[in-house]
């Protein structure tokens, strides 16, 4: 599996971390490299005055983050490492990475995610 399908699979608790951690902005690393510099995280509440206006969809932090992750699968499918962090204006703070479980593994193996680190 890819990174992003680990990804995917694990939005409510990244979406559950960016909460407890209250960063408002992300960078996004891919294989290494700086893919997105500062992405805003929207509030909830303004996901729900988005929603209020005539044929805007209704989404949540959750269906904001799966939307993003599923871009940024289109312009990396071929990943083997991607981070997110949180930014800060004195510090970044790793919110996941997911990574190949072992040398050499290929994108069809399994991924290992870590959460929690930082």
């Amino acid at each position: 599996m890819s990174p992003w399908g680990v990804l995917l699979r694990m939005v409510p608790e990244v979406t559950a971390k960016l909460k407890g951690l209250g960063c408002r902005r992300l960078r996004w690393l891919v294989d290494g490299e700086v893919v997105y510099w500062a992405l805003l995280v929207p509030e909830e509440a303004d996901l729900e005055a988005h929603a209020r206006f005539p044929g805007m969809p209704q989404c949540s932090l959750e269906g904001w983050l799966r939307e993003l992750l599923e871009r940024f699968e289109a312009g990396w499918p071929q990943a083997r490492v991607v981070e997110i962090l949180g930014v800060w204006p004195d510090r970044l703070e790793r919110v996941v990475r997911v990574f190949p479980k072992g040398p050499g593994v290929s994108l069809s193996e399994e991924c290992y995610a870590d959460p929690s680190s930082g």
